[in-house]
């Protein structure tokens, strides 16, 4: 039952805001309950063990994704991880399909290995989050003009009010840049079915195809209706053709680019006339004197908060169906857009000579949620002589309220025992400029340990470590960090960069054997990968890359030895060469939960100096007082894994071991 509390379609929908009360969804988390009851075969056990070619399923977006493109029978599917998009190949990896699915090293390597597949014949998908787009821009922007064989299918996964990423970029503009045709789901069944779709779009038209979802697509369960069968092995492997060159095609020299750059214009007004009549755009006629034209999760929102109106439901969003707009337009009253973030749609609508408000009443920037499309739908007039169809009573709205200014706050912090820990905090005491990276080491930059100065990129440390010790602008050498995984997908260049240019910083690579901030999905240096049952093979080694790129000044630490790792990169910093630290401690959660078996507490005389605390351990805490008041000496509470790193900090010895005997 809790799965489906969880789970339940709109639930999510009134994640951000509580603006209606439990008892408005209990009805569906019934229909729900009686549904799993009666089939009890939602999820993957069904699926492995799938007997009947028709079942409901309980999905989420990212699931559901998976599922359709087994269904489409996906030959390659590969990506880098990267919330909210992390799930999809790893739920396919396990589902009974017979594609190859594994992770890349990063997303410009993984949409080449796409396109591979896709001149062999075979259907292929490409997963990444919206900045892992801008990664795979090269290819992908004259992969536009190429075109395809095999259907190939790239999927966006954008995150709007930035939930795990730097940006909030809107990745719609991408199919409007490449000229290629973009596909946006509402819910798991769209999910599904569009993602089927979309491979037979890019075979008809013979082009890629953008998958876009966003967070709140991605992360949400609802039901799915899956019928058919997987393609069988068989199927998958037999070469319908067989391979031939076509260099006019494929090779992209400028006599043979300008030919394909007008066949992908003509494409473009082929495929205009496909988004009028495919039927992925729908028109919901209700009262004409309202109408919302809308896509992906805010038509959810929308539909929700006014279901009286009349809706144009764009679902092939790029290119717009400017003959389906129009007719709307002239049927429908007073017309407003609802869209997160970038103003696209209202802004293709304009290039067709109408104009229509949207942006005027929504926000350009963060996640949408059902208070910010009443709010505007207001601002709007939309509710003049109406009634809202779920109106919060007093009583409801003081509980939201009170619920709100009554939780409290949980700060971003490094885990408790993370190896990151003890680097961070000898950097933040040598006080040297620290140029990072994207991962789950950039809490590095948060009190208390304040000891990273950029995050800008992901393999951004190395390269702006370098750009940052020419400038001379700070008397102690820079320091560049980076996660293992994110050594491998763009750190390895710049540092070979760094060699090559004879720049001077000290490179750390924090290798905790996985790639931990999106779940701990597997790397180059963990020898795993998704279609090789988990087994160790092919594991490369940080240690020897770096020694063939001709950095001689390596070292290795343990970074639970607090003490031996200040001491070395003391001795990093000192030294006037390019020299790289490697930490060698593997992640306390991935692949399972570290606990060392050693437990420590503060004993009596601490006068809470505070140093341990600035660790920012978790497991560290200050207790309350029956008055309220905070006693200034912290404890050490049973979440400790015993990686000692606080016994270390403390100069007067306060920490120590607790005997298990």
């Amino acid at each position: 039952m809790l799965l489906l509390f969880l789970s339940v379609k709109y639930a999510f929908i009134y994640y951000n805001s509580l603006v209606f009360p439990l008892f408005f969804y209990s009805s569906y988390l019934i229909l729900l309950y009686k549904i799993y009851n009666a089939n009890n075969k939602y999820g993957l056990n069904f699926l492995l063990n799938k007997t009947s070619d028709y079942s409901k399923l309980l999905l989420t977006g990212n699931e559901a994704i998976a599922l359709g493109g087994a269904k489409a029978g996906v030959y390659t599917a590969v990506g880098y991880p990267g919330t909210p998009s992390s799930e999809i190949l790893p739920y396919l990896s396990k589902l009974n399909s017979s594609a190859i699915v594994n992770w890349s090293i990063n997303e410009k390597t993984a949409l080449e290995i796409a396109i591979g597949t896709s001149i062999g014949y075979k259907r292929a998908m490409f997963t990444t989050k919206h900045v892992g787009l801008n990664v795979a821009s090269d290819p992908l922007m004259t992969l536009a003009l190429t075109g395809v064989r095999g259907g190939l299918v790239v999927v966006t996964a954008d995150d709007p009010g930035m939930h795990s990423s730097q940006n909030e970029q809107d990745n719609r503009l991408y199919s409007k840049f490449a000229k290629i045709p973009m596909l946006e789901p509402s819910d798991s069944q769209e999910c599904l079915d569009f993602t089927s779709k979309a491979f037979d779009v890019s075979e008809e038209f013979d082009t890629p195809v953008i998958l876009r979802t966003t967070t709140r697509i991605s992360h949400s369960r609802s039901v799915a209706v899956f019928s058919g069968k997987f393609p069988p092995a068989e199927e998958l492997e037999n070469t319908k053709n067989i391979y031939r060159k076509d260099i006019e095609k494929f090779v992209m020299v400028p006599v043979y680019a300008r030919k394909r750059h007008k066949t992908a214009l003509e494409r473009l007004k082929r495929l205009i006339d496909f988004s009028n009549g495919s039927g992925l755009n729908s028109i919901e006629y209700n009262d004409k004197e309202f109408g919302i034209i809308t896509s992906g999760i805010s038509y959810q929102y929308a539909k929700e908060i006014a279901p009286f109106a009349s809706f144009l439901k764009l679902s092939f969003s790029y290119p717009l169906p400017d003959l389906l707009i129009k007719d709307f337009v002239k049927n429908v009253k007073d017309i407003v857009i609802i869209e997160e973030l970038e103003p696209f749609i209202q802004n293709e609508i304009a290039s067709f000579g109408i104009e229509l408000k949207g942006k005027e009443y929504f926000p350009q920037d963060g996640e949408f949620n059902p208070d910010i499309v009443l709010s505007g739908l207001q601002k709007a007039g939309f509710f003049n002589g109406k009634k809202h169809i779920a109106k919060e009573n007093d009583a409801d709205k003081d509980f939201r309220i009170s619920l709100r200014n009554t939780l409290p706050p949980r700060f971003p912090a490094l885990c408790s025992g993370c190896p990151h820990t003890s680097v961070f905090y000898a950097l933040k005491k040598l006080k040297v400029p620290v140029m990072g990276d994207i991962g789950c080491y950039t809490l590095g930059a948060l009190p208390p340990l304040n000891a990273m100065d950029s995050c800008i990129s992901m393999g951004l440390a190395f390269g702006a470590a370098q750009g940052l010790s020419l400038t001379k602008s700070s008397h102690k050498k820079t320091v560049g960090i980076l996660g293992d995984s994110t050594f491998f997908h763009s750190g390895i260049t710049s540092l070979i960069d760094a060699k090559y240019n004879n720049a001077k910083f000290t490179a750390i690579i924090l290798d905790n054997s996985t790639t931990a901030m999106t779940g701990g999905q597997d790397h180059p240096g963990t020898g795993k990968n998704l279609s090789s049952n988990q087994l160790i093979s092919n594991k490369i080694d940080i240690k020897k890359i770096i020694e063939g790129i001709g950095i001689e000044e390596i070292f290795v630490i343990d970074p639970y030895d607090y003490n031996d790792t200040f001491k070395t990169l003391k001795k990093a910093l000192d030294s006037n060469n390019l020299n790289a630290v490697i930490t060698d401690r593997p992640c306390v959660l991935y692949p399972k939960k570290i606990d060392t078996g050693r437990k420590f507490k503060i004993s009596d005389g601490c006068t809470g100096c505070d140093l341990c605390m600035q660790t920012g351990c978790p497991s560290i805490r200050l207790p309350y007082e029956k008055n309220g008041a905070v006693n200034p000496v912290p404890f050490i509470d049973s979440s400790c894994i015993g990686c000692s790193i606080c016994r270390d900090i403390c100069v007067f010895n306060f920490i120590e071991e607790i005997s298990q005997s």
